[in-house]
């Protein structure tokens, strides 16, 4: 038997003979829905940029309202409703957040497994052309 016969035999060889045609399949799906893929490189650009200009941090205090609202009449002053609508609790909170429902333990514990769940849902998103994604939520 040649040392090339017996390269395959072990699970290493298998390994290293899948590689190729798996690389090829993720190449030919990313290619197919080369749109989803250019749509979530457009959002983790614009999520890195966010994060590395924003200033969300150094904002300057506004003024006290009680003090404009005493400058004008109330006649001028009209009542509004407004409705506040709240989404349920995201995919993103579910990962990186522990929450109210359960411990500090728990999310310690679960966190690493959670993020690499939450990884390979994204990566099977991506592949499969969905629009969806696991860690963008919410514009």
């Amino acid at each position: 038997m040649s040392s090339n016969n017996a390269s395959f035999l072990g699970s290493e060889g298998v390994v290293v003979s899948l590689i190729r045609p798996i690389l090829i399949l993720i190449c030919g799906m990313l290619l197919f829905n080369l749109p989803t893929l250019l749509y979530k490189l457009r959002l983790a650009f614009k999520g890195i940029l966010y994060l590395l200009f924003c200033n969300d941090k150094t904002w300057k205090t506004p003024a006290d309202p009680a003090k404009i609202f005493a400058q004008q009449s109330e006649d001028k002053i009209q009542t509004k409703t407004l409705y506040f609508v709240r989404h349920g609790e995201s995919t993103w909170n579910d990962t990186f957040n522990k929450g109210k429902h359960r411990s500090a333990l728990v999310f310690i514990v679960g966190f690493i497994p959670g993020l690499i769940k939450a990884m390979f849902y994204e990566l099977y998103l991506l592949l499969s052309g969905k629009m969806d994604s696991w860690f963008y939520d919410a514009p």
